[in-house]
């Protein structure tokens, strides 16, 4: 599909390429020639748009071509400026009754970020979007969080908005989201200005499945998964285009049955301090995405999305807190149980509108969102002291029952103008965003005599979050080279009260964040590349709540509402020639928080508390081999070697410098000429490294997968091994007063999973598509 528009400018030829969902296809190959001789050769940019000259009265051939897509030829006579919208389809071979779909690579690599295509991945088949990150070469994910090997911490964004949840909240939303739902992931290392600034190493963006053909497609799914215990999911999708309607749809429920533990140990001189946590929770949970995109005119496009879901999970926590003295035997044992039964629903809303202003590629975009996150729990704690022959002190039993709540509202609006010009093509833009979070957790002691409500442990916090954020970005086509410069402003206002303490925390803070992405192609399949940019994470809402989260009647987890953002500072410079990337990168954080044990000998009093006192100095060399070498194999291999120095800016814990490597490779083999059974081999490994102000093991990944199409290739039939050596937890290792401590996740995420997936619809039909001659004269009319 081709359509092009005639301005009225001077002689010069810009544009817009596109795929059949109409999301924009960066650095896809435009040529102009004139009587066989190439007068000018560039490449789209990240939103798909570029620029050329030409003389006017001379007749030219235009040609884009991008991986993954049918090229496409364009002949035209040059009058005055002239304006393209390129639509490429994907590139398909018939060879008789057989039709060969040349797909886009699993991983692909661009000067801003990496794509990992997931329908395209068969160990993605049965897991959710928590597996998948670690999939991806260069991702990793420890516990709760997300990180780029070497790098740091990213932040998460579903279709190009911001998910406000961290930790475990983030971990659960997540992990309930299928991966039969999403289309592709994009690790965004250096984001331009219209993107958020959160996310120290970047952006993670979860791009959710669109199908565009002319009438129905959609797909079921089934899934079992033994790990520790049972799993078992259902799910689809389903799409309808017609005329100017496009309706799509995607439902997913899962019931199954997990462990989660850790183990965290303080080593006095004279004895060691133990606690292990081993969680037993079964979980429900069922999601939801629907929307209707519906074209009001050639040039406008009104939509509206939801997507809303719930958690329920019901469990417990054994909690075994073991003092032992310098010989290693026990002096006393406490041990708590906990019984938790919290559930949590979400709901997020999109409108938004797109609309093109003119035929020169001017362009307004709109959107406005709404989520919630609405969390209740309600618990029984029971924590009990024991002598070393394993008799219970009378005086060391605490009792409590505690309800908790927390409720997320967040309220956003976002307008982005794209101004195509002469000089440079310019975007700017603004977004709001308001967030109220009320949380609260209240105990009640259980006494003989009944409950007493305990203000000491108790806490009901308010906070909120008010941003307001201008950017502006300039990009300009120069021969060989593409320059993109922005700067995005964003002005913050948060207030936390803690009604129980009585306390208020107010900030205010206007902070500027360039960004500017070079690139230059010599030709012969090569790219240099040097990106820059300053970003900011802030502290979770938790880690800003004041009150004390128990894990035994002697440690707990207390937030820090004085507790500041910290700032990072990003450059990196890479080549790429045909097969090979080379990346050197240099990241700085400033301000850094993390969570501190600090242990009182005293009274053998143990709690974690967020601080800032870190500045962080990465630096490294990435190298990232992609191989074709034979038809039946495509292997991404990955080697970083890299620095860290940490910082401290306590006495009490010293700083840390180590080199440290991550290596990964990721290999799809085609097993027969069909197509229809094929294999996959995962793998990676991070050797020790420095992880804020702890020192780690080496850990690896191995992932294996096996998949089979059938009933013309309608049917998907996949066996997945995740996690098969047990081995992805690491071991950190601190020192904080000059007390060694140790903190470890239990190995927990090891599984196999059985899934039938089923494709139905317009999709499987074979269609004939007759070209008219005449189609690109008849385009430019439009």
């Amino acid at each position: 599909m081709m359509h092009v528009m005639l301005a009225t400018a001077q002689q010069r030829i810009t544009g817009t390429v596109t795929d059949q969902q109409r999301q924009p296809v960066a650095f896809a190959s435009i040529a102009i020639t004139t009587a066989g001789k190439t007068i000018g050769q560039t490449f789209s940019d990240s939103t798909g748009v570029f620029l050329v000259k030409g003389k006017s009265g001379h007749a030219y051939q235009l040609s884009i071509a991008a991986i993954g897509y049918q090229p496409r030829l364009i002949p035209f006579v040059l009058h005055k400026d002239t304006s393209i919208q390129v639509v490429l389809e994907t590139a398909v071979t018939s060879l008789g009754e057989v039709v060969i779909s040349r797909r886009r690579p699993t991983i692909e690599q661009q000067a801003d970020r990496t794509i990992f295509n997931v329908e395209n991945n068969i160990t993605a088949a049965g897991n959710n979007v928590m597996d998948l990150f670690s999939r991806i070469p260069g991702v990793k994910v420890s516990g709760n969080s997300v990180s780029v090997a070497g790098k740091g911490a990213v932040r998460v964004m579903i279709n190009n908005r911001l998910v406000q949840l961290s930790g475990e909240d983030l971990a659960r939303y997540l992990g309930s989201l299928s991966a039969n739902d999403i289309a592709k992931i994009e690790v965004i290392t250096h984001p331009p200005a219209r993107y958020d600034a959160e996310g120290n190493a970047g952006l993670i963006n979860i791009v959710l499945k669109r199908n565009r053909r002319e009438g129905y497609t959609g797909s079921v799914q089934g899934v079992y998964k033994r790990g520790n215990f049972d799993h078992e999911s259902l799910g689809g999708n389903l799409n309808y285009n017609h005329n100017n309607w496009s309706l799509y749809g995607n439902a997913n429920l899962y019931n199954g049955r997990i462990l989660e533990g850790f183990e965290t140990s303080v080593f006095y001189p004279d004895r060691s301090w133990i606690l292990s946590d081993t969680g037993d929770y079964k979980i429900r949970s069922a999601n939801v995405s629907l929307g209707a995109d519906y074209q009001l005119s050639p040039a406008t496009t009104i939509g509206i999305g939801y997507m809303g879901g719930t958690v329920q999970v019901t469990g417990s926590d054994h909690v075994f807190n073991p003092l032992l003295n310098k010989g290693g035997q026990t002096d006393s044992v406490l041990r708590t149980y906990a019984v938790y039964n919290p559930v949590a629903f979400n709901h997020a809303i999109n409108l938004h509108l797109v609309t093109n202003l003119d035929t020169v590629g001017r362009k307004l975009s709109i959107d406005a969102d709404y989520f919630n996150f609405d969390r209740s729990d309600e618990s029984d704690f029971e924590s009990n002291s024991y002598s070393p022959g394993g008799v219970a002190t009378p005086w060391g039993q605490a009792l409590y029952y505690t309800t908790a709540q927390q409720r997320i509202n967040i309220y956003t609006l976002k307008a982005d103008l794209e101004l195509p010009g002469r000089v440079a093509n310019f975007t700017a833009g603004f977004k709001t965003s308001y967030i109220n979070n009320y949380s609260n957790a209240f105990y009640d002691r259980i006494l003989a005599k009944g409950r007493m409500f305990d203000s000491t442990r108790s806490n009901e916090f308010l906070y909120k979050e008010y941003t307001n954020a201008l950017y502006v970005s300039a990009e300009k086509s120069l021969d060989k080279w593409n320059i993109m410069a922005g700067l995005r402003g964003e002005w913050t206002r948060t207030s936390g009260y803690s009604y129980m303490l009585q306390q208020q925390h107010d900030r205010d803070y206007l902070k500027l964040f360039p960004s500017l992405l070079v690139t230059y192609k010599p030709g012969n399949e090569q790219t240099w590349a040097l990106a820059y940019n300053k970003r900011i994470s802030r502290p979770d809402f938790w880690a800003l709540n004041p009150y004390k989260s128990l894990t035994t009647a002697y440690s707990y987890f207390q937030g820090d509402p004085a507790l500041q953002p910290e700032y990072n500072t990003n450059i990196e410079l890479s080549h790429t020639a045909r097969i090979f990337r080379t990346t050197a990168f240099l990241s700085i954080t400033n301000n850094g928080f993390e969570n501190v044990t600090i242990a009182r000998p005293d009274t053998n009093l143990v709690y974690r508390t967020p601080l800032n006192f870190i500045t962080t100095y990465r630096s490294g060399i990435t190298e990232t081999i992609t191989l074709n070498p034979v038809s039946w194999l495509e292997s991404t291999n990955q080697l970083t070697i890299y620095h860290t120095a940490a910082v401290s800016a306590l006495p009490q814990i010293a700083s840390l410098r180590a080199f440290s490597a991550y290596v990964s490779t990721s290999n799809n083999i085609s097993l027969n000429r069909s197509g229809t059974l094929s294999a996959a081999v995962n793998f990676w490994c991070q050797f020790p490294e420095v992880q804020h102000v702890s020192k780690t093991n080496t850990y690896y990944k191995l992932d294996l997968g096996l998949r089979w199409l059938t009933w013309k290739k309608q049917l998907a039939v996949s066996l997945n091994g995740n996690d098969l050596l047990a081995s992805s937890a690491p071991i950190l290792y601190t020192t904080v007063d000059n007390l060694p401590q140790r903190y470890v996740n239990f190995q927990v995420y090891r599984s196999v999973s059985l899934t039938l997936n089923y494709k139905f619809g317009n999709s499987q039909l074979k269609v004939k598509k007759h070209t008219a001659g005449n189609e690109e004269e008849r385009g430019r009319a439009h």
